[in-house]
């Protein structure tokens, strides 16, 4: 079990986040498809389920970074950006989460919580993650060759 140092991250951390992209894959894609489609609405069992498991995940992987000696060193606008990221990973979830307990206590402050801002924030998100991979391709393609911490390619 590899810690980040800093240079690189390590294998734990790596592992959380391509797993953790994999799963927002199938997330933004259940909910675009079921918003375009109304009849895809059985996506949305397994778009809980994932979403539950996301939010377990980004829990792990924020106990795991507070837990390394070592990272490596980023620029105040990226340590913003990844902690506005990490703050989404556990909101959006949690207002899901609010929604359901909600409705099944019949506490309309909850169900209304969760429906005003679980999908909101949920595109908000998005943005902010393409924002990150956009920021991932520029510094690309400035040459910063920041890419290989994340991938574990040590170049």
């Amino acid at each position: 079990m590899k810690t980040d140092n800093s240079q690189y991250y390590g294998s734990v951390t790596r592992l959380l986040h391509w797993l953790m992209a994999a799963c927002f894959f199938f997330m933004f894609a259940t909910a675009i498809a079921w918003n375009l489609n109304g009849e895809l609405k059985f996506l949305i069992g397994p778009h809980k389920a994932v979403g539950f498991a996301l939010m377990a995940l980004a829990v792990l992987r924020f106990i795991w970074m507070l837990r390394q000696k070592e990272r490596p060193a980023n620029a105040w606008i990226a340590k913003a950006g990844h902690l506005a990221l990490y703050a989404l990973m556990l909101i959006v979830p949690a207002l899901a989460i609010a929604r359901q307990i909600g409705r099944g206590q019949q506490n309309q402050t909850l169900i209304d919580l969760g429906n005003n801002w679980h999908g909101e924030l949920g595109w908000v998100f998005l943005v902010l993650i393409i924002g990150h991979i956009g920021m991932a391709v520029i510094h690309r393609l400035k040459g910063d060759n920041l890419l290989p911490r994340i991938w574990g390619k040590h170049e």
